[in-house]
């Protein structure tokens, strides 16, 4: 069911990890480790913007021209671009644009093909199998999640309190979601083509099912999977974690409906400002201020 806002919902990560190391299942050792201790002295006044001269990043995927991404990082002060990086061309990427980089942000289809060069991982990366985040360490990357913060994120946003949750696809922003939904308590159940332990088919979604969840996150490209509209009334709330045009599909099939709606922009500024907290220090709380703020300076709010 959804409700009104927990007080007190706490969104905090924990600030290190116990390191150890242990057989990855792509056959290579990964350190799973923490990020640097923070560097508050980094950062500005609330509402201030940055200026690094030095400091580099970018966003590594296909496709990254409809990305808001730079747009936001570079109103903060950052350098930050979008390179257009296809499945297969990761190794080239990280021989030559890579060393100018401080860190980088990963999104689709490059997220699991990413972690093989990895030096490490966080623990939340590990577990989700998805890497989003890459943070320098000497001459290698360190591999963070912070997608399931942008859920967390939204969620918390949009005043939802899901005690049951459909998630749509079960790839690594699925897997994703339902790693934020577990932090916080919620069940959550997958739905894949493929049947599974613990998931449903595209073929077993009806009324009953979609009754049963109050929250509706679709973790599935543009124009891959049809969402059955026709079952979805006042009970229901979608998140989709496209956004923009990108979420045309979904926001057309649910604006026929009483079910309530988001695109994926609070999930967009949500792992934005894990990746900032990541890379340059302090306080998540703060960064989510910050990046919500030149949201709505933009107009994207």
């Amino acid at each position: 069911m959804i409700g009104v806002k927990q007080k007190g919902f706490c969104l905090q990560k924990r600030a290190y990890f116990t390191k150890y190391r242990l057989k990855s299942l792509i056959g290579k050792d990964l350190s799973i480790t923490s990020p640097s201790p923070a560097r508050p002295e980094r950062l500005g006044s609330a509402g201030m913007a940055y200026n690094f001269t030095v400091a580099r990043y970018a966003l590594i995927g296909s496709p990254v021209s409809h990305s808001l991404s730079p747009l936001i990082m570079e109103r903060l002060g950052l350098s930050y671009n979008a390179h257009e990086v296809l499945p297969g061309k990761v190794d080239a990427f990280l021989q030559n644009e890579a060393p100018h980089l401080d860190g980088f942000n990963v999104t689709s289809p490059l997220k699991e093909e990413i972690i093989p060069f990895m030096a490490s991982l966080s623990p939340e990366a590990w577990e989700i199998r998805g890497v989003n985040c890459a943070a320098r360490k000497g001459d290698s990357w360190e591999g963070h999640n912070t997608d399931y913060l942008g859920i967390l994120v939204a969620i918390d946003y949009l005043g939802l309190t899901p005690e049951k949750a459909l998630v749509l696809g079960t790839g690594p922003g699925a897997r994703s979601a339902a790693f934020a939904l577990a932090r916080m308590g919620a069940k959550s159940t997958m739905v894949s083509r493929k049947p599974g332990s613990g998931r449903l088919t595209w073929n077993q979604l009806g009324t009953d099912p979609l009754e049963g969840y109050g929250l509706v996150i679709n973790a599935t490209p543009p124009g891959t999977v049809s969402l059955p509209a026709r079952h979805l009334g006042p009970h229901n709330f979608v998140l989709d974690m496209n956004y923009g045009e990108r979420a045309n599909g979904i926001r057309t099939a649910v604006a026929g409906t009483s079910a309530g709606y988001s695109d994926g922009l609070p999930v967009l500024l949500g792992q934005a400002a894990g990746s900032l907290e990541i890379w340059l220090g302090g306080d998540f709380g703060d960064w989510r201020e910050r990046v919500f703020s030149v949201a709505r300076e933009l107009g994207l709010l």
